[in-house]
């Protein structure tokens, strides 16, 4: 079984291999868009005839998409977050959506050490504090200890720094690890780098969370906005704090021009491996709709079939 007509909507960063391997799920040629539609129109024309797309989060389908665009059987999202699409209509349509996670993770780690080392060498643009230090023995704080806040404890600890964490719900299993549970305050404190990894939008540092942030490292992993731009300034201001952050994150314009603020040139979890393993996780999640029983489903709970 094979879907129809597969369309890549937007630039979804696979290799050409991925995209090779794909056609045998699709009928007639795939047809792959390298820029992101600019309006509704274009989603609609570019997926006209499409019974199965791969988008990013980039790329809104709405309610009104979904009506005119009626071929649609198979959603494939390149990425986690499903914000950009009606979840509720698709199901109401018995339209599946399948998600991708951690196919980027070990990227965003590697690029994280790799500039905590600069900042802490004085190899790049920035000093923190004065002369070159080890990672060794500095405090590494971890706020969400999900995927990447887990595989950013293994990196840490293997620098042999002392990891601590705060969590809605302690990890047992890590702190037989040697990881410290401690309050949000006393991690704040005690940690010299602070990492935030939690759900889109959900807000985590306030004001007063920054007043105790005082000559810190603080990398936002985090999409959306945990914390208020204001605060943030008023923060990163002060001498010897430090800022490591994706360029994808919500903050890019508005910070991208601040003094002591890291971005990376490109998505740090894009690397090349990234996208082959990206490429073999739409597959299978292809295959699997094809073969009657779809998984990674965003909308496991809407189906009515």
């Amino acid at each position: 079984m094979k879907f129809s007509q597969i369309v890549i909507l937007d630039d979804i960063n696979l290799v050409d291999t991925s995209v090779q391997h794909l056609a045998q799920f699709s009928q007639n040629p795939i047809k792959v868009y390298h820029s992101d539609p600019q309006t509704e129109e274009e989603i609609q024309s570019r997926i006209a005839d499409a019974d199965c797309i791969l988008l990013s989060w980039r790329t809104a389908i709405t309610k009104e998409t979904l009506e005119k665009c009626s071929h649609i059987k198979f959603i494939g999202l390149a990425g986690t977050n499903s914000q950009c699409i009606d979840i509720e209509e698709c199901s109401r349509k018995n339209i599946v959506i399948s998600n991708v996670k951690d196919y980027g993770d070990e990227g965003v780690v590697e690029w994280i050490f790799l500039q905590l080392l600069l900042l802490l060498r004085g190899e790049g643009k920035y000093q923190w504090k004065t002369g070159s230090s080890e990672l060794s023995g500095k405090t590494f704080g971890i706020i969400g200890l999900g995927t990447i806040g887990k595989m950013l404890a293994e990196a840490a600890l293997g620098f042999k720094m002392r990891v601590v964490y705060h969590s809605r719900t302690r990890k047992p299993e890590w702190e037989e690890k040697g990881v410290e549970y401690l309050s949000k305050k006393d991690l704040l404190m005690q940690s010299d780098v602070i990492t935030l990894q939690t759900p889109k939008n959900i807000k985590i540092l306030d004001t007063d969370d920054f007043e105790i942030m005082k000559e810190k490292i603080f990398i936002n992993n985090t999409l959306g906005k945990a914390f208020d731009q204001t605060d943030f300034e008023t923060w990163i201001a002060r001498s010897n704090n430090y800022a490591i952050m994706d360029r994808v994150s919500d903050f890019h314009g508005d910070f991208q021009n601040l003094e002591r603020v890291i971005f990376s040139d490109f998505v740090s979890g894009f690397t090349r491996e990234a996208k082959e393993r990206l490429g073999r996780k739409i597959s299978e999640n292809l295959e699997a709709f094809l073969n009657g029983s779809p998984i990674h489903k965003v909308n496991e709970g809407f189906l009515t079939f």
